[in-house]
């Protein structure tokens, strides 16, 4: 018979084991909690690293002279009110030709109850009206 059995006749101690499972468990909360503050920070900024022209953006004033942000997410919530006003207030566009900006619900309260206005002259819906005479 072997003098030796090939495994070890005693247990591992559970004190580095203990230590290193601990530090493993830290490091994933730390890198879980560090994630979601770096989502959150970027979320925050996300909105201001748009390419694309802004739609309202012919109504911002143009300037010669170079404009610096001084507080980039303070100026952004003063737009998101701004634009909030333009989209659910009433205003005159054109008052000469009695054009009126209407909140966005209202339009569509309008729209629902009258209906999309229906083309005339050359178009689809004079089209479709005369395919369904002909039958």
């Amino acid at each position: 018979m072997a003098e030796h059995p090939g495994h070890e006749r005693t247990d591992a101690d559970a004190g580095p084991l203990a230590l290193v499972g601990i530090t493993m468990a830290v490091l994933v909360v730390g890198a879980f909690v560090s994630m979601v503050i770096l989502y959150k920070v970027f979320a925050y900024y996300q909105p201001m690293l748009s390419d694309d022209p802004h739609p309202l953006a012919e109504l911002r004033q143009v300037t010669t002279e170079p404009r610096l942000q001084v507080d980039p997410p303070r100026q952004k919530f003063e737009l998101k009110e701004i634009e909030e006003n333009v989209l659910s207030g009433y205003d005159w566009v054109d008052r000469e030709e009695g054009i009126v900006r209407i909140p966005v619900n209202r339009a569509i309260e309008i729209l629902a109850e009258r209906g999309l206005p229906i083309k005339t002259g050359s178009g689809a819906a004079t089209e479709a009206t005369e395919t369904e005479n002909e039958k």
